[in-house]
């Protein structure tokens, strides 16, 4: 298992004004549903049909050095996130992919990190989105 990407996540700060994730003119809420929300603020960060493999699989699970454990699933596109850092490669769970923190745009919420290399994706921490069949807030 390869370590995660290093940080120390209660220590987080809000994205700064005007950061955004390129995909951000993608809008998951202009379509009808199911979406997958921000647990914490019901935004609309994505929606299962945006669900991408890496590695074979949707779904992994990866510790970083610290020690926190993450359940993430890959997804193309997640206009509901922004993101913040730049990118690095350090502790990578994806080779050759660097990654970038992705917070929930609306309540600064980690949801995950963008991925980009030879493919660009994001891994969205599966237990701090929820799954919803309207448009959240």
């Amino acid at each position: 298992m390869n370590p995660a990407p290093r940080l120390a996540l209660e220590s987080i700060p809000p994205p700064p004004a005007g950061v955004i994730s390129p995909d951000a003119t993608t809008r998951a809420d202009d379509d009808d549903g199911p979406f997958l929300v921000c647990a914490r603020c019901h935004r609309v960060i994505t929606t299962p049909a945006a669900r991408v493999d890496r590695g074979g699989r949707h779904e992994h699970t990866f510790a970083n050095p610290h020690g926190f454990v993450f359940h993430i699933g890959c997804f193309a596109a997640a206009p509901g996130c922004v993101t913040t850092g730049a990118p690095s490669t350090a502790h990578t769970w994806f080779p050759a992919h660097a990654w970038q923190v992705a917070l929930c745009r609306s309540c600064s919420e980690h949801l995950g990190w963008l991925f980009s290399g030879p493919s660009r994706f994001h891994g969205l921490i599966l237990d701090r989105l929820a799954r919803t069949e309207g448009k959240g807030d």
